[in-house]
Parts: C-alpha cells; sequence; structure tokens
C-alpha cells in the first residue's frame, strides 16, 4: 500500500504548462496577486469553488488516470527485491567434482548425498560440505570411497557456491553471495532502502509544498529513471546499495506528490475512493512486476527493464495543470483562478462570479486554521486521551507495514512458483481496496480495522502452523500460502484504513503532523522487516508468529479507537480531547445535503 507512504505533500518546481485553451502551458505573467505581493493573505476555503467545478468531473479522471500511472514503478521498485534478490537452491561448490567435462557421470542428485544433512529442514546442508580432500580426485570417487565417513566433519563452504539457475539466471545473491554467513548482508542492503523510503517521507512533504505537486512528481520520475538505469550497471553491493537508497528517495518523493495532488483536484464526497485507488494502482505496478520478472531473469536485465517504466510519465506532465489549491498558498492568484475556471469548463461547468467572494468569506470562518503549523509533534503526547491515541496510532502504522511488507517480500519462501505467487499478493490487495471501498463508509473505520487486523493475524498464524505440520505434503503446503495470501489480503485492508482513520482522528491544527508521525512508525516497521525475515533461517515458524501475534495485539488495541464515520472533521486540541472522552461532534451539512467540513488529509 503502501507505497504505503506518507501523504503531506505540496510541492514547488512549478509547472507552468497550462494554456487555456488547448494543451496545458501557462504563462508566468499573472503569477503573483498584487495584494498578496503587497503583503495581504489571500485565503479561501477551496471546497466552495470545488462545489462548482464538480467532486469528480471528466477532467479531474484523466488528471486523475494520468497522474496514478506514478504508482505503477513505485509498485515495482518497492517491492523489486523479491526478484533481484531472490535466494535460489544452492550448495557448496565440490572442485573438481563441479567439472562435467571430468565427471559427466555426476548428477546433482549424487553431489548433494557427499554434502551434510541439514536437521533443520532434512535435506542437503546449502551452507557446509564434509571435510574431504578432493584435490585428489582425477576422474573416480576412489578419492571419496578411501575415507572412512567416520572421519567426515561438516566445515563451512571454502570454495564458493553453486547455484540452481533454472529459475533466475542471476541474482544480487548469487553475484555477490550473499548466502549463509553473509545473509544478514542481504537484509541490510534492503533495509538501506526502506531507509531512504524513511528520509524521502521526512522531507517529501516539504519538497512538494516548497516546488509544487507537479514538478515534484515530474523530477522524481526522471531521476528515477536514472537512478535506476545506473543501478543496473552497479559495480559492487555497495553501489547497488547507495543507488537503490537514491531510487527510494525520488520514488517516495513523487509518490507523496501523486497522492496529495489526486487529493487536492477531487471534491471531497470522492476522497476516499481516490485516496485508496493511488493503492490500487500501486497493486497494479506490484503484479506488473511479475510479468517483467519472467521475462528477464538476470537482475540487471531486470533492473533495466523496470528503469524505463516511469517514462510515460515525462509525457503526461505536459498535460497536468499543477495543483489550485497549491497555488493559492503561495499567492499565485490569478493563475489558480485561471486552471480552476479551465478545469470547471471541461467538466462542462461555470463558476459563478461571486464564488471567490464566497470562498473568501467561508475561509475567514476557520481561522483556527492558520496556526495549523505553529504547533510541534509534542502537542500530540501533551493531553493524556491524545497521548493513548497517539502512541496507539503509531504501534498500528508500525505493526501494519511490518507485516505488509513481510508478508510481500517473503515469496519466495511460499510453496508453489516465485512469479504467480507474486502476482497472487498484488491481487489480493486489489481484492482487498475494492472492500474497503465499499464497506468503509458504510461500517465504520474501527470495526473493519479490527477485523481486518485480526483476520490477519490469524491467518498468519494458521499458515504457519499447517507449514510446519507439512512435511512433505504439498496439498497443505498450498493450504499455507493460500493462508498467507489471505493474511496478506487482511493487512493491505488494514493498511488502506489507517490512513484515513488517522487524519479524522485528529484536529486541523495537527493532522499533518500525525499523519507523518504515524508513516514514520511504518517506515520504521518495514526497515525492521528485512531482519525480521531472517529469523526464520533460524526457527522456520518464528516470523509469521512474529507478525500473527503483532496484528493480532494491534487489532484488540484498535477496539480503543473511537469510531469517526459520522462525525466532522475536528479543528481544535481541545475538541480532540473531548471526542476522545466521547463528546460527538456530528458533520454539519449545508442546504444541499453535503458537508461542509473540507478533508484535507495530508500524506
Amino acid at each position: 500500500m503502501s507505497l504505503k507512504g506518507n501523504v503531506n505533500v505540496k510541492t514547488s518546481f512549478e509547472n507552468d504548462a497550462f494554456d487555456k485553451d488547448q494543451n496545458m502551458k501557462p504563462d508566468d505573467s499573472d503569477d503573483y496577486d498584487v495584494s498578496v505581493a503587497s503583503g495581504s493573505f489571500y485565503r479561501i476555503d477551496f471546497s466552495v469553488v470545488m462545489a462548482e467545478i464538480g467532486a469528480l468531473g471528466k477532467y479531474q479522471i484523466l488528471l486523475v488516470a494520468l497522474a496514478y500511472w506514478i504508482t505503477i514503478p513505485a509498485g515495482m521498485n518497492q517491492v523489486a527485491s523479491v526478484f533481484l534478490a531472490a535466494t535460489p537452491d544452492h550448495r557448496c561448490a565440490l572442485p573438481p567434482l563441479d567439472n562435467k567435462t571430468a565427471y559427466p557421470g555426476l548428477s546433482e542428485a549424487n553431489l548433494t548425498e557427499l554434502l551434510p544433512i541439514d536437521s533443520r529442514t532434512g535435506s542437503y546442508d546449502q551452507c557446509k560440505r564434509y571435510n574431504i580432500s578432493l584435490s585428489s580426485c582425477d576422474g573416480s570417487l576412489d578419492c571419496i570411497d578411501d575415507v572412512d565417513p567416520a572421519t567426515f566433519v561438516a566445515i563451512p563452504c571454502d570454495h564458493g557456491y553453486v547455484y540452481d539457475t533454472n529459475v533466475y539466471k542471476s541474482t544480487i545473491v548469487t553475484e555477490w553471495n550473499l548466502v549463509c554467513d553473509d545473509l544478514i548482508i542481504g537484509a541490510v542492503v534492503s533495509a538501506v532502502f526502506f531507509c531512504g523510503v524513511l528520509l524521502s517521507s521526512l522531507i517529501g512533504g516539504n519538497i512538494a509544498d516548497i516546488f509544487g505537486r507537479c514538478p515534484t512528481m515530474l523530477v522524481g520520475q526522471i531521476c528515477m529513471t536514472a537512478a535506476g538505469i545506473g543501478c543496473a550497471f552497479a559495480p559492487n553491493l555497495v553501489g547497488f546499495a547507495a543507488i537503490r537508497f537514491i531510487i527510494a528517495l525520488f520514488l517516495q518523493g513523487s509518490y507523496i506528490a501523486c497522492f496529495v495532488y489526486v487529493m487536492e483536484i477531487t471534491g471531497e464526497k470522492w476522497r476516499t475512493f481516490i485516496g485508496i485507488n493511488v493503492q490500487t494502482v500501486f497493486a497494479f505496478g506490484y503484479m506488473a512486476l511479475s510479468g517483467f520478472s519472467y521475462a528477464w531473469r538476470d537482475w540487471r536485465t531486470l533492473q533495466l527493464a523496470i528503469s524505463f517504466v516511469p517514462i510515460p510519465f515525462i509525457l503526461f506532465w505536459f498535460f497536468l495543470p499543477e495543483s489550485p489549491r497549491w497555488l493559492f498558498t503561495k499567492g499565485r492568484v490569478e493563475k489558480g483562478k485561471k486552471i480552476s475556471e479551465i478545469m470547471a469548463r471541461r467538466n462542462g461547468n461555470t463558476l459563478s462570479v461571486d464564488v471567490w467572494d464566497r470562498a473568501q468569506k467561508a475561509a475567514e470562518l476557520n481561522d483556527e486554521e492558520d496556526d495549523l503549523e505553529n504547533y510541534s509533534p509534542i502537542e500530540l503526547f501533551r493531553r493524556p486521551r491524545m497521548r493513548l491515541v497517539t502512541f496507539n496510532m503509531m504501534f498500528n502504522w508500525f505493526v501494519n507495514s511490518l507485516v505488509y511488507y513481510g508478508l510481500s517480500l517473503n515469496v519466495g519462501e511460499l510453496a508453489g512458483d516465485d512469479f504467480i505467487n507474486n502476482t497472487l499478493n498484488g491481487l489480493v490487495e486489489l481484492v482487498a481496496y475494492f472492500f474497503i471501498i465499499l464497506t468503509m463508509d458504510r461500517w465504520g473505520r474501527r470495526v473493519l480495522l479490527v477485523t481486518c487486523l485480526l483476520s490477519g493475524g490469524v491467518a498468519c498464524l494458521v499458515s504457519t502452523t499447517v507449514n510446519t505440520f507439512s512435511g512433505d505434503n504439498q496439498d497443505m503446503k498450498n493450504t499455507a500460502t493460500a493462508f498467507a495470501l489471505i493474511g496478506k489480503m487482511a493487512v493491505s485492508g488494514s493498511f488502506a484504513i489507517i490512513y484515513n482513520y488517522t487524519a479524522e482522528l485528529y484536529p486541523t491544527v495537527v493532522r499533518s503532523t500525525a499523519v507523518g508521525l504515524g508513516s514514520m512508525s511504518a517506515r520504521v516497521g518495514s526497515i525492521i522487516t528485512p531482519f525480521t525475515l531472517q529469523l526464520q533461517y533460524i526457527l522456520p515458524w518464528l516470523t509469521s508468529v512474529i507478525f500473527g501475534v503483532l496484528a493480532l495485539l494491534a487489532g484488540i488495541l484498535s477496539l480503543l479507537f473511537p469510531e469517526t464515520l459520522g462525525n466532522r472533521m475536528m479543528t481544535s486540541l481541545d475538541e480532540a480531547e473531548g471526542f476522545y472522552k466521547g463528546v460527538k461532534t456530528e458533520i454539519d451539512l449545508n442546504a444541499d445535503g453535503k458537508d461542509n467540513e473540507e478533508f484535507r488529509t495530508q500524506l
């Protein structure tokens, strides 16, 4: 789901491509309103204008579809390590027995019989061999037959490794031998990528606020392409990890800008639908990765191929106007008005003459929002009820991210084909998002969040239990895989819910801060994920048990959250504290039965 990432954006490399009547290439002659330049602050309630533009007209649908493209390469790169860092079956190299010319009669099965048995798996040990001197072997196995088996001692592989190339021609694991004692290095490389996501989550929103949404998306996609190409030619593991870190920076920054952009150009009625569908398209990118990986089995070729996926957006950018909301916050009033008028006209609507006056008057009624940036994250912990909600919220984000990415990146350990399993992992996300879209505004946030987390936790525990006792029973292994997919579907749903839920749990003055803190907690969870996955090589059942228990605990604690369905967005800290104590704040409807409260979720 996240790129299951942050949503706190406003960027600023200004996209000035907006022609009034044709394509969108604006001029800069009307960038700043005189009143703004002279010091007075032009402030409007854009929801008033949006009501006349249309909540989701045909033109907005086009813009949203174009912006959504960004989430496709985001989905691919977020889980690319499933294939880039896949670990095929391997064993110790046994020179000269590996020489097929000298030993044409030795099959792979014959060679593995010369290896110790791994008590954990019951198969041959992939990281050890017997301390038999093979240097005297000259075409026959007499060098082994003459050795007393009682003297065999298992030792680490000292001549390198031999990898199964039936599925993957090469991965970073096979190229740099990230197996056995060096297994942890692969986890570090994956963690470095998620550190890039964390850093970008912290600064990406500010960059978008400074330079604008569209420029941030454009620069992010260009740099992702350039860095991706460079990554395909990385000369060593350090270079690979460093470039993957850079890819993560631009990936997350442009993902954040995309999320905020589509939320800002659509009306409140459709924001749950539009916001969750950002993650839906992300899942399509996730699934498309399976096709790319199937076609290109060499990691360098695969990395090069997915590097070109962002390029179509560079063409789309010329048709994307900047967000009018952002333009107004930057004092570019005339430009914001022009784009708003074009959006209305292309939707088949016309803005009324007095719409701007009404929008200004509506904004004056909400002066509390002027203090939005005056509160630090510490404010989330000052009041007793808000403090408990905040700790609970951070834990929920952490668990959702840990379990989501754990189940996503662990595809290689499931029974069955990696390519099919990865596709199914993306498919169950689509099912989850569709279900959430249909039910979240009917059943409420809390009941769905609790249900998803508890279901996901139980599925993880059932999966590992069945797998532990499966032995050689393929049907039981397939059943374990099915429950793992159910767990992924459930956690995908809870991850989608927590975004909107967090924004609704907090008042306007700290809403962005709260969502940012939650996202940071999620990033910590994703950074820990690769190391959690390593635990299954010590105890096969431990990783899934951790996922299951944490999901169950998060689900139980979610019962403590207040339900936000049917309550208007809060504006003050005291109002929020009262809400946590049970004081309801019902939605204020205008004469048309529409909610006047503007949903300004910034992720």
